[in-house]
């Protein structure tokens, strides 16, 4: 795993605060990426024994390093928060470094995480004491899919006191705002579909500005898409921030058009700092986060039509913004980091059995 740029890196740092708020010993395994996230224990970072070649000698040397702190610690409890991104590698890991471990899945795309043959899956998993889907919907899904049996399912924490904190900053963005966030290396987040929906809105009309937080190499793309909808004015990239929770703060609502999600951070998070959200009701995740015309509005999946009209709804009826905004952090306290550590910890419970 790494301990920056997603929604599972931002859960495993929050669990490892509460973990060892509760006096348990904690140990982050950094495959890649750098450190952003505040995270608590400590820390093995594998990426900094990188050549710069990554080659062969290189990756040999990382997995006698992995292999050998796994051995000298013999821990009780292992989480895995990383995709599986090549199979022989994830063989020898799960099969030569790991005892006995617990896979968590944060994406309906299961693909990422577990192979689609189910005989290549149990091989891989053998040592798995279970599998953590971080919304309802994933799980379902997992048991259509598979014939794993140890399953469970808990949602991913939103540490409120650190929102708290920081949700005051100065953003210095003297204008009102709409905010998309998320990662440019690919396009699971469509900001394609979110700036088009903008575009067709009456906001560029209203002087309401399209902000989004996120850097990658579609970057360009996206620039060069806001001057085809002629919106290089009104639509604002600021890259990545060290605090996004004041840009949730001072936005009007937060908007979602992601592919696929598993259970998004970016709903949570903008509740969290009493900002509504729009989204596509995508098969997993803002379903179980928004209450519509409670705390936010569902769009039909991948309907840009849809969502510009959402987008008109949200500025137009000022009773539902209101009532929305009004319920937004109410909405979320039952994922709080203390609600979601304690589950995580009657599961050890349980499989300490």
């Amino acid at each position: 795993m790494s301990l920056s740029g997603g929604g599972a890196e931002r859960c495993a740092a929050s669990l490892s605060n509460y973990f060892v708020n509760q006096g348990i010993e904690v140990h982050h395994v950094v495959f890649a990426g750098s450190i952003v996230y505040e995270y608590s224990g400590k820390l093995l970072h594998l990426e900094t024994l990188k050549d710069e070649n990554n080659s062969l000698i290189s990756r040999f040397k990382r997995f006698v390093v992995l292999k050998k702190y796994f051995k000298n610690h013999q821990f009780d409890i292992i989480i895995d928060f990383r995709v599986k991104e090549f199979y022989l590698q994830e063989f020898i890991i799960h099969n030569f470094v790991y005892k006995k471990f617990i896979q968590t899945i944060h994406s309906n795309k299961l693909e990422i995480y577990i192979p689609k043959n189910n005989f290549l899956a149990k091989q891989l998993y053998k040592k798995a004491l279970n599998f953590v889907s971080v919304s309802s919907e994933i799980q379902n899904n997992f048991q259509k899919k598979y014939s794993f049996k140890n399953l469970s399912q808990i949602y991913n924490p939103i540490d409120f006191s650190n929102i708290e904190k920081l949700k005051f900053e100065d953003v210095n963005l003297d204008l009102k705002y709409i905010l998309g966030v998320g990662r440019m290396e690919d396009n699971v987040k469509q900001f394609d579909h979110l700036m088009e929906s903008y575009s067709n809105s009456n906001l560029p009309k209203e002087n309401i500005k399209l902000v989004i937080l996120g850097e990658g190499k579609l970057k360009q793309k996206w620039l060069d898409l806001a001057k085809v909808f002629q919106q290089e004015n009104n639509i604002v990239f600021l890259g990545n921030v060290s605090n996004p929770y004041s840009y949730y703060s001072k936005a009007l609502f937060t908007v979602m058009t992601s592919k696929y999600e598993g259970f998004p951070m970016v709903l949570l998070e903008s509740l969290a700092c009493e900002t509504p959200v729009v989204s596509y009701n995508l098969h997993s995740g803002p379903s179980e986060i928004i209450i519509p015309n409670e705390n936010g509005i569902l769009v039909e999946n991948q309907n840009k039509d849809e969502m510009t009209k959402a987008l008109n709804e949200m500025i137009t009826n000022k009773e539902l913004y209101l009532h929305c905004k009004q319920n937004a952090k109410s909405s979320v306290e039952r994922f709080s980091l203390e609600n979601i550590g304690n589950q995580w910890l009657q599961l050890f419970n349980e499989l300490k059995k």
